[in-house]
């Protein structure tokens, strides 16, 4: 049998879309796939049985792909010379048609929201052209001040579990960050409107994007309009930030209270990322450890383990804590082999070799912490973080 190959949602697409042109056949059942498959066989005579026709459209339930024999022969009964070159027609009619519709919007000549909106709706995100072409789309909106179009695309729902998927609406969305560090003041007041109803935009815009030197300008604004109850851990997340918040501005009774509304809120199933952050707040307000230890031990896997030593540490180092009080760091092996080579992790992992570097200088082994700095790769770090680590490498370079 021969091998199948994968088509891609815009490439399923627009084979209905030239099928009803050139047939007349709106491929939607079973009776539409024996249709094209008699009028296949008439016209063109080519041969392709029903029942693959429903595998390929989804008709009937199973793998979609597709033999490139069985696609090469669509192709041809269409009016093209095989599968590979309807797919380089169609992708660059979509990437002109695309381009030339976002420059007509940029000069004022067009305005086709409903269009756009649709075409943000077919991305899957699952390859890197669309996550680009979304990106275009947000920093349209961002350019013409279009956030009634903005505002729909965040309603939209996207698989927000999928670790992969989250990481490319972080990179679709940064622009709004960008505009947001610049002081953009209708950005900023937009996004906190925007966080008082959407949970997408608390999960991206709030929970990854979190600009810790902007607590008490922007990003604070944002945290205070927040809501509470879209997302299971923001009641957690939120008061632990604005716990750092009342700290910075020496409200120690207010650090506590938001604090203890974390802990009133936490579950034990949360992020490592919380437990990282809770740990050290306990440390810092209360100099207690007991929580540092338990949420550690009780952390089984190495991504897990590496998240909540970044927060932990990080936290300490940031607020002049001895980090050396805790040995986690010194505790904590790296597994190549458990390493999943992801930006984020190797973002995090950049983090702990600077952290560890630190521990070791307040221990007053420089050795060991010239060899944790030859273990990083500076040019995995998140955007974010790039002022707290500058300030760390001239540290620990001065140190050593």
């Amino acid at each position: 049998m021969p091998a199948s190959i994968p088509i891609s949602f815009h490439e399923k697409k627009w084979l209905i879309k030239i099928i009803q042109e050139v047939y007349g056949i709106q491929v939607v059942d079973a009776y539409s796939c024996q249709n094209l498959s008699e009028e296949l066989k008439r016209k063109s005579k080519i041969s392709i049985s029903y029942n693959t026709l429903r595998r390929l459209f989804g008709i009937i339930k199973g793998p979609t792909n597709a033999s490139r024999f069985t696609l090469d022969s669509l192709c041809k009964g269409i009016g093209y010379l095989n599968f590979t070159s309807f797919q380089q027609a169609v992708n660059q009619f979509e990437k002109d048609f695309f381009n030339e519709m976002l420059i007509l919007n940029r000069l004022g000549n067009q305005k086709d929201d409903q269009i756009i909106l649709g075409i943000v709706q077919q991305f899957q995100l699952k390859n890197w052209d669309e996550v680009y072409q979304f990106k275009s789309i947000v920093d349209l909106c961002l350019e013409v001040k279009n956030f009634e179009l903005l505002t729909k695309i965040f309603e939209l729902s996207f698989d927000t579990k999928d670790e992969d998927v989250v990481w490319r609406l972080y990179v679709s969305f940064q622009s709004i960050y960008v505009q947001s560090c610049q002081n953009n003041e209708a950005v900023i007041d937009y996004v906190a409107q925007l966080l008082k109803t959407n949970e997408l935009a608390q999960r991206i815009l709030l929970q990854l994007f979190v600009e810790e030197d902007c607590l008490q300008g922007y990003y604070g604004k944002w945290l205070l309009a927040t809501s509470e109850d879209l997302i299971e851990d923001m009641p957690v997340f939120k008061n632990l930030m604005l716990c750092q918040l009342a700290f910075e501005l020496n409200n120690l009774p207010e650090a506590k209270r938001h604090l203890a509304l974390s802990k009133k809120a936490f579950k034990e199933e949360m992020h490592p990322n919380l437990k990282g952050r809770m740990a050290a707040w306990d440390y810092i307000l209360e100099s207690k450890s007991e929580s540092a230890y338990q949420f550690f031990d009780g952390l089984q896997e190495f991504s897990t383990k590496l998240s909540f030593l970044v927060f932990f540490y990080r936290l300490l180092e940031v607020y002049q804590q001895d980090l050396s009080v805790f040995d986690f760091i010194e505790r904590f092996e790296v597994d190549d082999l458990l390493i999943n080579f992801s930006f984020p992790e190797k973002h995090n992992l950049n983090k702990m070799y600077l952290l560890k570097a630190r521990y070791f200088i307040q221990k007053g082994n420089k050795e060991e912490a010239r060899f944790a700095m030859s273990q990083i790769n500076l040019l995995y770090i998140y955007s974010c973080d790039k002022g707290w680590v500058n300030q760390q490498v001239a540290f620990i370079d001065a140190a050593c």
